[in-house]
């Protein structure tokens, strides 16, 4: 999986913080569409790194509570197949016995 580059995003969002102080200073330079064009475009970009980084936060959280369960299993499996297989040992060996 790929994920979203925080530094790139910061650069672009610093890029964007220094175009919205120069617009500021020189307004009516670029034509109206351009500059919503820009600060949608932007928007769109925060919402989406913002949704991102939510997810990345809840993947997150499911690794470790998956890490966590996948212990306890294995652990379970485990105990539960030594049981097993010394049980079974003890019915194969008592069952050798009897035959004699």
């Amino acid at each position: 999986m790929q994920g979203i580059n925080s530094r790139e995003h910061r650069i672009l969002a610093a890029a964007f913080e220094k175009f919205e102080n120069m617009s500021l200073i020189a307004q009516d330079v670029l034509e109206e569409s351009e500059d919503l064009q820009t600060r949608k475009g932007m928007a769109e970009l925060d919402r989406l790194y913002e949704r991102f980084q939510l997810l990345y936060n809840e993947l997150e959280k499911c690794i470790k509570e998956y890490e966590g369960k996948k212990k306890t299993v294995r652990s379970t499996i485990n105990r539960s197949n030594r049981k097993l297989i010394s049980e079974l040992q003890k019915k194969c060996i008592f069952k050798i016995v009897s035959m004699i």
